[in-house]
């Protein structure tokens, strides 16, 4: 078990520093850093802490759910970083910024589900339920849910305040905001 911690730690890492890199270089800044920004990062810390330690002391693991949860992990990377390379050219402002949007992506994971990035941040923290087997920590994954399913719905509202209206909402209406649809609208 303890190669599995290991690889578990090693992975929540490389989610947390990826994360961090895009926060910090990767979406624009048209009005800087919004305050609500600096609140969501400030938040993330203790349940890091609490995710961390969790896999540090749990002594017995499920070795099936164990191995679900690395895939999580990695299905959380996998994601985050062809979100990456799809907005590479056309880069995405930080959440909770209040300029109108320049583009619709619907390439790349864009194509299954609205938000990427808070999916792949949230997969980062369900991984680590199936790593511990202690699903009390599914309390993470809901607490950092609330704030990005909200800044979800803001960016949706300047979505539809924009010139693009009209072909955001067929998209909105084929693909899931944080999970594929699985019975997306007919395209008529």
């Amino acid at each position: 078990m303890l190669v599995l911690k290991s690889c578990a730690l090693i992975l929540f890492t490389t989610c947390l520093i990826s994360f961090s890199w895009a926060g910090l270089a990767l979406f624009t800044r048209p009005n800087g850093t919004p305050n609500a920004v600096q609140i969501l990062g400030v938040l993330w810390i203790p349940l890091i802490v609490l995710q961390v330690s969790t896999i540090v002391l749990t002594e017995e693991s499920n070795l099936i759910l164990g191995l679900m949860g690395l895939s999580i992990y990695i299905s959380s990377l996998v994601l985050f970083w062809w979100a990456v390379k799809t907005t590479k050219e056309k880069p995405l402002s930080i959440c909770y910024s209040d300029d109108l949007p320049k583009h619709i992506i619907t390439t790349g994971p864009y194509q299954f589900i609205r938000n990427p990035f808070y999916t792949s941040y949230l997969l980062c923290l369900l991984a680590a339920v199936f790593v511990t087997n202690q699903l009390w920590l599914l309390i993470t994954v809901v607490v950092m849910f609330v704030p990005y399913y909200q800044v979800a719905r803001q960016e949706e509202a300047k979505f539809l305040a924009s010139s693009f209206a009209a072909d955001y909402n067929v998209y909105k209406e084929n693909t899931g905001m944080f999970l594929p649809k699985l019975w997306p609208q007919s395209q008529g």
